[in-house]
């Protein structure tokens, strides 16, 4: 995984939040069927990365974009809080954090279209 608050991220996070879903997923279909489970996911290329985007789109019925929140007190420099597409003079260009990008990534992950949901900020 990537660094979290505590850097308590293992290599088998990725392999285990798969089958956690899965398991999720069987668990609700024999419980109470036509639930619909979905997840808040990350906008950021580094964790986008760390999710198995063409196995876990089959366990969930949507996909809910956090697509904001792209810059806070963490940065060393102000930029935009959740841009279209790359701006001139935004010192995140190179980081590739646009709502855009972060939808092609999961798109080209596997993800289909209809499953997944941009967040906005308003």
């Amino acid at each position: 995984g990537v660094c979290g608050d505590t850097c308590n991220s293992r290599p088998e996070d990725t392999q285990n939040f798969t089958a956690l879903l899965a398991e999720f997923r069987r668990q609700l279909d024999a419980v109470r069927p036509g639930l619909l489970p979905t997840i808040a996911a990350p906008a950021g290329p580094d964790y986008i990365a760390k999710y198995q985007i063409n196995q876990i789109h089959q366990y969930l019925d949507a996909v809910n974009l956090m697509a904001y929140d792209f810059h806070g007190t963490w940065d060393t420099a102000t930029g935009f809080h959740s841009a279209l597409h790359p701006a001139g003079g935004d010192p995140a260009r190179a980081s590739r954090l646009t709502v855009a990008e972060a939808v092609a990534t999961w798109l080209q992950g596997g993800l289909p279209a209809s499953k997944l949901i941009v967040g906005v900020p308003f």
